[in-house]
């Protein structure tokens, strides 16, 4: 009777899937027959296709996938680096500690110990740096890298400029620090890669 009522509901449903009602002709359990009955009429409804639709309409009601030309957002491997501290960041500073990396020209700001370890952290990065298969976003990356490591010195180090007008230093923010660091990657730039370039050479006569 469940059955007959539901055939009677949905005008073509046997016609249009004649394999599962079939099934349901040699089940002769009544509780099996109602509960695949019902189990068929639940998955029509819920998925909202008529019986009489061809399959090929039917195919067309599942959800498709990115098209073609959706494009997948970037990674973060493939994403430049991002700035998270801003100018100005802080407020004034009265007394640079010991990791901060200072601004400027001079004795004063070349000998302060922040500048002094700045330096030699540039010289260990210079040579991945300029190196020629090192791309573009990857020089980006060392740059950041070599500013992230002094922010997360202890204490942390802070790139600042010095206001004339008060005597207080002011940080300078991310995306300065960064160009800062890619400059001085790219000092002795000329030397680094004549010998380089003279390295390769000898390598390739050597094999």
């Amino acid at each position: 009777r469940r059955l007959n009522s539901i055939l009677s509901s949905k005008p073509g449903l046997e016609q249009a899937h004649p394999s599962r009602f079939i099934l349901l002709s040699y089940v002769t359990a009544p509780r099996v027959q109602s509960k695949l009955t019902s189990a068929i009429f639940t998955y029509y409804t819920c998925n909202s296709i008529h019986p009489t639709q061809p399959k090929s309409n039917q195919i067309n009601t599942v959800p498709s996938t990115m098209s073609s030309k959706e494009k997948a957002p970037p990674s973060k491997a493939d994403a430049p680096p991002r700035p998270e501290i801003p100018p100005g960041h802080g407020g004034p500073v009265r007394n640079p500690n010991s990791n901060d990396v200072l601004s400027g020209r001079g004795g004063r700001i070349n000998s302060h110990s922040g500048n002094v370890r700045f330096r030699e952290m540039v010289e260990s990065l210079k040579r991945e740096y300029l190196d020629p298969r090192t791309k573009k976003l990857e020089k980006a990356r060392i740059a950041a890298r070599l500013v992230a490591s002094i922010r997360h010195s202890e204490p942390p180090g802070r790139f600042l400029k010095e206001d004339p007008h008060t005597g207080l230093w002011i940080e300078i923010g991310d995306e300065r620090a960064w160009k800062k660091a890619g400059q001085a990657l790219r000092e002795s730039a000329p030397e680094i890669r004549a010998e380089q370039q003279a390295q390769l050479q000898a390598a390739v006569v050597a094999a």
